[in-house]
């Protein structure tokens, strides 16, 4: 039988955990102080059903009861490869989500690609806690095709300012580099479309 998550339960009040996590389908988790206020706070990415995307799970501490309180989950947002890991034979992925914390306190995450035909798509997003939300601060991409020659592309920006670079690998080995600037926008994680980033990079 999967076990639950009992050791988070015991922290938080039975009425605030608004779902219950099973503890082998926590892919990856990170802390740190996401919103600025000196407490740890708890991030976790929880796989949901096969082939399907995962589940991000936000917890901000809450000083004045000592307890981290879960404010926001993002369903589906992240791609990543079912492991099985109530099953015999699990091994490691390639494709799991990595997450990092940065100095600033936003969360780092790499999306690597998922394995479909020839190209391969590795993303990074940054993800920031801005007026009671998690938002999209930050986007880049790095795009490559194994089965062709020069078939490279990549795109870093900030979705905020709108401001960013990108580069294209030509028929000739040489590299094009381009400046993005598109209008800003304040996107919460949960609205983020892959596609309006893609498109911010001029894909």
């Amino acid at each position: 039988m999967k076990s639950v998550l009992l050791a988070l339960a015991v922290l938080f009040p039975t009425a605030a955990l608004a779902e219950p996590i099973e503890t082998q389908k926590i892919i990856t988790a990170v802390t740190g102080d996401f919103n600025g206020d000196g407490a740890v706070d708890l991030a976790m990415v929880v796989e949901t059903e096969p082939g399907h995307p995962m589940d991000v799970h936000f917890f901000l501490r809450d000083k004045e009861h000592n307890y981290l309180k879960p404010v926001e989950i993002v369903h589906e947002q992240i791609l990543g490869e079912w492991n099985s890991y109530d099953r015999p034979g699990y091994e490691n992925s390639d494709t799991e989500p990595e997450l990092t914390m940065l100095p600033n306190g936003s969360i780092k995450f790499y999306l690597p690609a998922m394995p479909v035909g020839s190209e391969r798509t590795d993303m990074t997003l940054t993800i920031a806690w801005r007026n009671g939300a998690f938002i999209v601060a930050g986007f880049a991409y790095d795009h490559y095709d194994y089965m062709k020659e020069n078939a490279e592309s990549a795109c870093e920006y900030n979705v905020l300012t709108g401001k960013g670079t990108s580069s294209e690998k030509q028929p000739d080995g040489s590299t094009k580099h381009k400046t993005v600037s598109v209008e800003g926008q304040t996107i919460a994680f949960k609205d983020w479309n892959p596609g309006t980033t893609f498109t911010a990079c001029g894909d």
